[in-house]
């Protein structure tokens, strides 16, 4: 798609952020996904200006009128401001990964654009050579399909570009006096209806494509049992995350001390019911933005940004004290008591990057798990 994936909407005006709005609810993933397909790509724009040029120097070799010498020196102009602001772009992506672009330069000269296309069709529609107007009405026709199929993940923006350039050219029709050209005002609204069918068609298929791929993301990055992340949705996470001095992190490692116990004693359904609960337990004692996951059988991990050491080990207690406070109605009427083990390390001080923050939180786990049940355990470089 262009070269990438995602893209954003720079302007705050409301009024200019409507067209933009989706015909339904997507995540702000999926809107980043439809409007990286507003981005102007170098065939679209080389072949739309080639078409332009090719019907204004007809018209000017035919009538020698030098408006449209100025039509082909505005369309050069602006094909130029496009191929240069996708080379931008491009360039820039190249050079920076994570780079989201803006839509709002692309959009505002494909916008400019469609006004030069409905101002070459007015002209040309107006001055009644039918020779011309079959011409006109051929680049309309290659012009505004490309329209809907580029546009449609904006279906508000897409019909206003669709508007742009076919009222100039209705309203040039009527203009020429020429009553063998009014039968097009009466076939336009069926042109504009079936135009916003085929926009709206194409959106619907996209945002259940783009609803399709949410369910499986979520799917591929949540455990089944307990609704959080699992292991791939936390390394995911991780590798999201820019290390920096700046900025602390502290990772956990949390193992269920006697969880086993239950499983043996009370089978894996209890075992089920059980995890659910701890998971709920820790959520409850973190904030929206921590990170949260099962990474194995009774295994957890924890994220949580902006926390130095002195803020985590007071909340590591916390944490022990909620999954081992209370006892776990498991199902069956039976009441059942774990604990857990956490070892956990701090960015920048214990590590350089999430993969050794990752490794030395296991080595403090492993401690903690050695220094017996209910344990906290820091990294430190003797272990």
């Amino acid at each position: 798609m262009h070269g990438h994936s995602y893209a954003k909407l720079g302007t705050a005006g409301l009024a200019l952020r409507w067209l933009f709005e989706p015909g339904g609810y997507v995540d702000p993933r999926g809107r980043a996904f439809l409007l990286a397909h507003l981005l102007d790509s170098t065939t679209a724009v080389i072949m739309g200006s080639f078409g332009a040029i090719v019907i204004a120097s007809a018209a000017l070799l035919r009538t020698g009128d030098q408006v449209y010498a100025i039509f082909c020196a505005l369309e050069l102009a602006l094909m130029a401001a496009r191929l240069f602001e996708w080379r931008v772009r491009t360039a820039r992506m190249r050079n920076t990964p994570d780079y989201v672009p803006s839509v709002d330069r692309s959009v505002l000269l494909s916008t400019a654009w469609c006004v030069l296309q409905g101002a070459m069709a007015f002209k040309i529609m107006s001055s009644g050579d039918l020779v011309l107007s079959v011409l006109s009405t051929a680049l309309a026709v290659g012009t505004l399909g490309p329209i809907c199929a580029r546009n449609y993940p904006a279906p508000r923006l897409a019909f206003l570009l669709v508007l742009m350039c076919d009222l100039p050219f209705v309203a040039g029709a009527v203009a020429s006096r020429e009553p063998w050209l009014l039968p097009i005002v009466v076939l336009t609204p069926m042109f504009l209806i079936g135009a916003m069918q085929i926009i709206r068609a194409f959106h619907r298929s996209m945002l259940l494509l783009i609803a399709a791929e949410a369910r499986a993301l979520h799917l591929a990055e949540h455990d089944a049992l307990t609704g959080i992340l699992n292991r791939h949705g936390m390394d995911s996470a991780l590798s999201r995350i820019t290390p920096s001095t700046h900025r602390s992190m502290a990772l956990l490692s949390i193992d269920l001390d006697g969880f086993k116990q239950v499983n043996d004693r009370h089978g894996h359904g209890a075992g089920d019911v059980l995890l659910i609960q701890v998971a709920e337990r820790l959520a409850s004692q973190l904030r929206a933005e921590d990170l949260l996951a099962r990474v194995g059988g009774d295994e957890f991990m924890v994220v949580v940004r902006d926390i130095g050491a002195e803020r985590a080990a007071p909340l590591v207690e916390r944490l022990i004290e909620a999954i081992a406070g209370a006892p776990y109605e498991i199902g069956d009427g039976s009441l059942v008591q774990v604990g857990a083990s956490i070892g956990f390390a701090c960015l920048p001080e214990d590590a350089a990057g999430t993969v050794e923050l990752r490794t030395r939180a296991d080595l403090a786990l492993y401690a903690a798990k050695g220094a017996g049940k209910g344990v906290g355990q820091r990294y430190r470089p003797q272990l």
